[in-house]
């Protein structure tokens, strides 16, 4: 009776409360506060692997659909992320509540979308309906991006989502090899070339689809560099990264030839920045570099020769000087329209008007997506735009501290690496205005800039201790 006595003061459970060490286990995770531990419902299970095979669909959707620019494309690109979030709406009540993983990129593209919204609100655009529609697209990518932030911010699910690149990029550009070499000058040997653009695999323009695989080649690199599976699974992803980033040269793009060799050049200085000694690593970029120059040999694609000596003298170039002057064009443009701009989307029919030279083509871009950035939203849209650079350089350079030893930090260097080369391309053309290609560009950020959640097993043994 004193024992018994003695158990009711201390709040101890009697011999019959007490619970199994498996049962323990369970409860901890069931009665755990907000965390990042993986649930335990099967529902909420399934949804999870819904979410990640509908990401996966959704991205792999837009580049097999010439670059999801035509309007059936961008509708069915914007119901299926209307329909995602339902799904993690849907899970989050699986699991008992609503739970949002926050992103510090949330501030500014609610803010971006704040000036997108006093544009179409207040009728301070060029083109009501093409902004309101160019909104409508660009709300579809912010809503992909809180969808990604929320389901890839674990280990294994990023994990899967890099081999989903791997596999996807290989296979397209296998795709783009063959068809470049057997063509018959239509797009999948059967839809014709009605615009008569240089068309590239699945997309109309060729430097689109090198802005694609400036994306997607990082992930089989690192998983080359960081693989523990041994020396044929290196070579195997090494082999895989090859074929992918030679299609940026077959496609005899020369902004996504410069975005290559940013993309190496930023690796390489991570490697410096991070390890004392990164020999191992700046060897397997010398292979990839001298199989590539090999590869590239053995095919000998007509005219590569001639366009890589265009990038000795850029100036020169015909399509450089076209893309000078719509720059200048578009800084006149800006001058009547400093704070808000002209209107999301409105570039292609306001330009006319500022347009310095004759030319019988429809210049529907301004081939370079900060400048036309500037042009539609002014001076308050474009510093939103680079508050959401700067937060995401700051937010990559924390997340990927211990990439070659932590597979989530790997996958994010992978993914970092793909938004600069797509960033430094889009200084000579328009890749963000090309929605499959900006899906990609916005998933990939969320990667980066999701914060990392706490694993399993070392979430319990703290709740444990508490």
């Amino acid at each position: 009776m004193a024992l018994h006595s003695c158990l009711e003061q201390v709040n101890l459970p009697r011999k019959e409360q007490i619970l199994t060490p498996l049962q323990a286990k369970h409860n901890l995770v069931e009665t755990s506060p907000l965390s990042f531990s993986a649930p335990t419902s099967w529902t909420v299970q399934s949804l999870n692997v819904v979410l990640v095979a509908g990401i996966c669909s959704i991205l792999g959707f837009g580049p097999l659909a010439f670059g999801a620019v035509q309007p059936w494309s961008i509708c069915t690109l914007e119901m299926a992320v209307s329909v995602l979030i339902v799904i993690w709406g849907a899970r989050e009540v699986a699991n008992g509540g609503f739970q949002i993983i926050p992103n510090p990129l949330f501030i500014p593209i609610a803010l971006f979308a704040g000036v997108v919204l006093v544009q179409v609100s207040f009728h301070l655009t060029a083109n009501w309906y093409a902004t309101w529609s160019k909104g409508l697209l660009w709300a579809s990518y912010a809503g992909l991006f809180f969808v990604v932030s929320q389901v890839f911010h674990q280990q294994q699910r990023v994990s899967v989502f890099g081999f989903f690149c791997i596999g996807y990029g290989f296979l397209l550009s296998l795709f783009a090899i063959v068809q470049q070499f057997t063509s018959n000058g239509k797009i999948y040997w059967v839809i014709p070339n009605r615009h008569g653009g240089w068309f590239y695999g699945p997309y109309v323009n060729h430097a689109h689809y090198a802005g694609l695989m400036e994306m997607l080649f990082p992930f089989p690199l690192i998983f080359a560099i960081t693989s523990r599976a041994g020396r044929p699974s290196r070579v195997f992803f090494l082999f895989v990264a090859v074929v992918m980033c030679s299609t940026i040269f077959l496609s005899q793009s020369l902004g996504g030839m410069i975005a290559f060799a940013a993309e190496l050049g930023a690796f390489s200085l991570i490697l410096f920045r991070n390890r004392r000694s990164a020999y191992r690593e700046i060897l397997l970029l010398s292979v990839l570099c001298i199989a590539l120059a090999v590869w590239l040999l053995w095919l000998r694609p007509e005219g590569l020769l001639e366009r890589l000596a265009r990038l000795l003298n850029p100036i020169t170039d015909a399509g450089a000087t076209g893309r000078i002057a719509i720059v200048k064009d578009s800084l006149r443009m800006l001058r009547e329209r400093p704070v808000l701009g002209w209107g999301l989307g409105t570039f292609p029919f306001v330009y006319p008007s500022f347009r310095s030279y004759f030319t019988a083509l429809w210049v529907n871009e301004a081939h370079n997506d900060f400048v036309q950035t500037l042009v539609e939203t002014g001076i308050v849209g474009f510093a939103f735009a680079i508050t959401f650079l700067v937060m995401f350089c700051r937010e990559a350079i924390h997340n990927l501290k211990h990439w070659h030893s932590d597979t989530r930090s790997s996958m994010v260097l992978a993914a970092f690496l793909g938004c600069v080369g797509l960033l430094v391309h889009g200084f000579g053309d328009f890749n963000l205005q090309i929605p499959a290609n900006a899906a990609f560009f916005f998933a990939l950020s969320a990667i980066v800039t999701a914060p990392f959640g706490k694993p399993e097993a070392n979430h319990e043994v703290s709740r444990t201790r508490g």
